[in-house]
């Protein structure tokens, strides 16, 4: 897997700055890709505003899936960050 590199800690507003409504297009893109080869995937989905709001959403229906996708990514951004992975 490899994480997106989000430049973490920088401050710099509207510099390479991608709305979320372009990420989940694009990501949109990539599940339909998925799909179309038989695979049945699934996505957790979490929105934040610093202050404001924090939503969860998940194609999983069980709790214990999406609990398990979000560490997954977790994870993986801690091994992106720490240089584990390639």
């Amino acid at each position: 897997m490899k994480v997106v590199e989000g430049k973490f800690g920088n401050k710099d507003e509207g510099k390479d700055e991608i709305t979320t409504s372009e990420f989940l297009s694009a990501f949109v893109v990539k599940a339909l890709q998925h799909e179309e080869e038989g695979r049945k995937v699934k996505v957790a989905v979490v929105m934040y505003e610093d202050g404001e709001m924090f939503e969860v959403a998940s194609n999983e229906q069980y709790p214990d899936g999406v609990f398990m996708l979000l560490h997954m990514a977790a994870n993986a951004i801690i091994n992106e960050t720490l240089g584990v992975t390639q």
